[in-house]
């Protein structure tokens, strides 16, 4: 059946700013090649029309004041676009103002860089909020995969995206970032362009670069100066050696990890020998424990770009 457009419904969908910009920073916020987002989102605001296709037909329910498009629904705006099996459209006592819009089955929000996939999405207009949720939420974009088992939500007036539950990214290099919830928070640059300023991350953190491993409770992110800062049991692994604190500064630019104590406490390392080729494993002397002493040596510096 050829989709049935409805360009009445299209104009007046014009006047809501339907499903803000949605865009996950690549959490460089705890990885090495971290990079803020273009600009581009998934953009259903501004100006444009949106127009509304639908295999079934769309249905107009006056009493129940929505506009329902089922089959295949799409909604497109200029290069963005909304595939759902359902679209359901709810409008308020004022008629020409759509108050919230809801998407139901297989629902793809779409941008020329990136695609959100979830079984559902509702936009409120009153709280400027659009949420994915589903079995099997996902972000996929060139650079990264982030995936969550509660929701994806977009706040516009804060321009901020939150992902939760479980929360795992897969950066293109191998990178791996978990965590209970991730948050990206936007602001245009100099330039004009939408990117990343701050990205957080909370809960059983956990950041695999392939050569080390960080973990901690909460790890916050500046893409200006590319420097993370993890705190809460913070335990750095670089192949056998272990190292704890309370809070770490990571330079991703510089490749160099200061690692600090709680007050009152104190920095501590384990590192393994390394094991000569050939050497009996059973000469091998015990694990060197040290800690750091004294006031000036509660620092403990590491220098990521050494050999592994």
């Amino acid at each position: 059946m050829m989709p049935v457009r409805l360009l009445a419904l299209a104009a007046l969908l014009a006047l809501m700013p339907f499903g803000a910009p949605m865009v996950l920073a690549p959490s460089g916020a705890l990885a090495q090649e971290a990079t803020g987002s273009s600009g581009d989102a998934f953009d259903f605001g501004g100006a444009q029309p949106i127009e509304i296709s639908a295999d079934n037909g769309i249905e107009w329910d006056r009493d129940a004041k929505t506009y329902t498009a089922r089959g295949n629904a799409v909604a497109v705006q200029g290069t963005s676009e909304l595939h759902a099996d359902t679209l359901i459209a709810s409008y308020g006592d004022n008629g020409n103002q759509i108050d919230r819009v809801t998407a139901e089955g297989a629902v793809r929000i779409m941008s020329p860089t990136q695609t959100a996939y979830g079984d559902r999405a509702e936009y409120d207009r009153a709280k400027r909020l659009l949420v994915m949720t589903g079995s099997a939420l996902k972000i996929v974009n060139a650079d990264e995969t982030v995936t969550a088992r509660d929701s994806l939500e977009y706040w516009q007036d804060q321009d901020a995206l939150v992902a939760k539950g479980d929360v795992a990214i897969l950066k293109s290099d191998g990178t791996k970032i978990d965590g209970d919830q991730v948050t990206s928070y936007f602001r245009k640059n100099a330039d004009g362009k939408r990117e990343a300023h701050q990205v957080k991350a909370e809960g059983n953190v956990r950041i695999d670069t392939g050569k080390e491993i960080a973990t901690c409770q909460r790890a916050v992110y500046d893409p200006a100066t590319q420097i993370a800062v993890l705190t809460g049991n913070v335990v750095l692994t670089q192949n056998k050696n272990v190292f704890r604190g309370a809070r770490a500064e990571i330079d991703l630019a510089k490749g160099i990890s200061r690692l600090l104590p709680a007050p009152g406490e104190r920095v501590r390392t384990t590192i393994q020998p390394k094991q000569n080729q050939g050497q009996n494993q059973g000469s091998s002397l015990p694990p060197a424990q040290t800690s750091s002493a004294g006031a000036s040596a509660d620092t403990l510096a590491l220098d990521n770009t050494a050999a592994q």
